[in-house]
């Protein structure tokens, strides 16, 4: 009796084994889930819905030039990234992430996801169902999460953190944005109200960009500061007090 409930218990370990292992190989190859495909350069776009080439062209023209000012940049780096405008496919890809913007799983082969976008007026949807406005077009989400990529191939793989954190969130925020001044960075934060979303992401960025150019710290320093965060950010925005860290 023993020894059957024993092989039982194999069994359904290794199914959960083999499940999962099938789900991390969805992750890495998802090209399987989206018939439309389209590269300018070393990116290439998936989509689950048609792709129009003028569009889509000027907007991953726009995220590379971002990218390039990054010293982490190479040219040769080839990205992906995969288009899941139908809710049910962007959940399964996206998993507990669901309500994320978009998402990069550099520990599986550097798959870059973004939910449901409108490709002819360079916007994402949000989690509400509404487009993101302001200065957070298309081009700023691929270029936020490309810039990930870069973060990952600049460190050793040991020392990539699996938990995001403020360093590696701001230094995207920085690229994506066009590598702005910290006056921009620090007025973009003031002026976002304390109850949206986008709030941690501007004092990240602002954090960053006073380290990178203001302090003239160098790139590959700015991973050590993670633990710093109290005293750089009194020393990047005075007197302020997050939300959240």
């Amino acid at each position: 009796m023993i020894r059957r409930i024993s092989e039982i218990i194999g069994k359904i370990i290794l199914g959960i084994l083999g499940i999962g292992l099938v789900y991390i190989l969805t992750l890495c190859f998802p090209q399987f889930a989206f018939k439309n495909k389209y590269t300018v350069g070393f990116v290439t776009v998936y989509s689950d819905e048609e792709i129009p080439a003028v569009e889509m062209t000027a907007i991953l023209e726009s995220a590379e030039r971002r990218v390039q000012k990054s010293v982490l940049y190479k040219p040769t780096t080839h990205q992906r990234i995969f288009i899941a405008n139908n809710p049910i496919r962007w959940r399964y890809f996206t998993n507990i992430n669901y309500k994320n913007g978009g998402l990069n799983y550099v520990i599986f082969n550097r798959t870059i996801f973004l939910r449901k976008v409108d490709i002819k007026n360079s916007r994402l949807y949000g989690p509400s169902g509404k487009v993101s406005g302001g200065d957070r077009t298309l081009d700023y989400y691929m270029a936020h999460e490309m810039t990930h990529t870069l973060e990952w191939q600049s460190m050793p793989r040991y020392k990539y953190p699996f938990k995001t954190n403020w360093a590696l969130e701001g230094y995207c925020e920085y690229v994506a944005h066009g590598s702005q001044s910290y006056e921009t960075a620090l007025d973009k934060y003031l002026h976002t109200p304390e109850n949206k979303s986008e709030k941690y992401y501007t004092r990240a960025r602002t954090m960053v960009t006073y380290l990178l150019e203001v302090e003239k710290l160098p790139v590959s320093s700015l991973w050590s500061k993670v633990g710093e965060y109290d005293a750089i950010l009194k020393r990047a925005i005075p007197n302020d007090e997050p939300a959240m860290n």
